[in-house]
Formats: structure tokens, sequence, C-alpha cells
């Protein structure tokens, strides 16, 4: 639902209806892709949940970050890096809220009241340590930082858009921005008898 790249983003979300159509399931993608400069380029992201519904993983790879924040009834259905440590990740379920488990999870560090996960049968690696079913824990943001890197300014090549010729990042069609222009058109060579063209032929008398 959300891919995050190259860039430092927080995500306000509020009892908004979201249909995950994801193929993989995930919900939130912060990692590098085809943008910005390799080992800096992944996604810093903060996600401010409230009596927020979100169903579907999350992957933050080792150049990226998340800050998570389930709030006033927020419930989380899914696993975090489902596959082991990669990037940093926080997490905060304050009381009244939830995170139930999709799969084995694993994150940086963790605050949460007492009752707020459900390990769902599955385990949950805080910083390598096996979180302990029913307890509260209490734990730290992770540190946001800018790299100078992030953003298309930096010269590095766009990744590849969508849309073919004559779509967003594909070939200008002729006579568009960039293409050649019709004969006639402007910067193209004029009809004969018009401006800077060659006249006609005056009639004789």
């Amino acid at each position: 639902v959300f891919f995050v790249n190259n860039t430092v983003t927080t995500i306000d979300l509020e009892k908004a209806s979201i249909a995950n159509d994801d193929t993989s399931g995930l919900f939130l993608r912060a990692a590098a892709a085809g943008w910005g400069t390799q080992g800096n380029n992944g996604g810093q992201v903060t996600l401010n949940a409230r009596g927020q519904q979100i169903d579907g993983d999350m992957l933050v790879d080792d150049v990226s970050t998340l800050n998570l924040y389930l709030k006033q009834g927020s419930t989380f259905t899914g696993a975090i890096n489902g596959q082991g440590q990669a990037g940093d990740v926080y997490v905060e379920v304050e009381e009244g809220s939830m995170w139930v488990l999709g799969g084995d999870s694993y994150v940086t560090s963790l605050t949460c009241a007492a009752g707020a996960i459900d390990l769902n049968g599955h385990t949950l690696y805080v910083n390598g340590v096996a979180y302990e079913a029913g307890s509260a824990s209490t734990g730290q943001a992770i540190e946001v930082v800018v790299s100078q890197s992030q953003g298309p300014g930096d010269g590095s090549a766009p990744p590849e858009m969508p849309g073919g010729e004559g779509g967003p990042g594909g070939t200008p069609l002729e006579g568009g921005a960039g293409g050649t222009p019709p004969e006639g058109g402007p910067g193209g060579a004029p009809p004969e008898g018009g401006a800077g063209g060659t006249p006609p032929e005056k009639p004789s008398a």
C-alpha cells in the first residue's frame, strides 16, 4: 500500500478505509530502489495510526527505518521484517491499541502496555531478545537522519516510470515536449508561403 524510497516521510492515518490488495501482503515497504545513492537511498518512515485498522506485513530494509505509533484504539495485524532483523524499527502501542502478530517479527525497540501485544502463536524479537507475552515494555524511538544524498537532486537517474511512449517518464511523442516538432509547427520548417518560407509566385497582370 505504501512504498517509501530515498526520502523521509510521515504517514498519518486516522480511521481510513484501506483495502490491501498487494499480492505479497505488504502494507508498508521502506526500502532502497532505483533512485538515489546506494547505501543512502532507503525510506525513513514515521507512521502515526489513530483509530486505524492496519492489515498486512511491513518490510524495512537495512538502509531504512520505521517509527510506528499505534494510538487511540488502533489495531495492526501483521508481521514486521518476518525474515529477520534488517533496518531499525521502533513500535509503540499505547493502552487500548493492539498489535496482533501475523508472523515472527523483528524490531529494534518496543514500547507497549501490558497485554497490548498478541503474539498469536508467533515470536516477537526486540533487539534480538524474545518478547515475553503479557509484559509491558519501554523503548526509544529511532532517530531519523536525513542524508544529503536523498532526493532527486543528487544527479542520479530516476527509476523507470510507467506510461510508455509519451507517458510520464517515457519518450515524448513527436511534436511534444522534448520531441521533434512536426513540420510547420513551433521550431520546425514553416510551410511554403508561410512566415520565413518562399512566397508563392505572383499572378501575371
